[in-house]
């Protein structure tokens, strides 16, 4: 909600809150009496808005972040090396069983399922 809006709001509640106590302060007859009674009724509705709305207004939070992912720009293939006899693997000797990587030896027939190193 615009801030500027509020602002009339809690000033037009400010204004009817002061007249109706006017009112009922220097009343003489009964109908003084209603008048400040609605004037009063009328700021506390407008406090009541402005509250909903301020607390109905969310809070816009901005963050940057700088990442930067710098790397020294060569890219080489590591040759894989079979566990059991350490033969050189090829990609036909690997296949994806059931979501995992399994490696067949070429060689040996070693079968055993490869798992990536943790990168840090």
């Amino acid at each position: 909600m615009n801030k500027a809006l509020l602002v009339v709001l809690v000033f037009v509640a400010m204004v009817f809150l002061f007249g109706g106590a006017l009112f009922l302060i220097g009343a003489s007859v009964a109908s003084d009496y209603a008048v400040g009674g609605v004037m009063l009724a009328i700021a506390l509705v407008l406090v009541l808005v402005v509250w909903r709305l301020q607390a109905a207004s969310p809070t816009v939070v901005q963050q940057t972040f700088n990442v930067q992912m710098a790397g020294s720009g060569k890219m080489e293939q590591n040759r894989m090396g079979c566990r059991s006899c350490g033969a050189p693997l090829e990609e036909k000797d690997i296949k994806v069983v059931q979501g995992g990587l399994m490696v067949t030896c070429p060689y040996c027939k070693a079968v055993y399922a490869l798992e990536e190193a943790p990168k840090w």
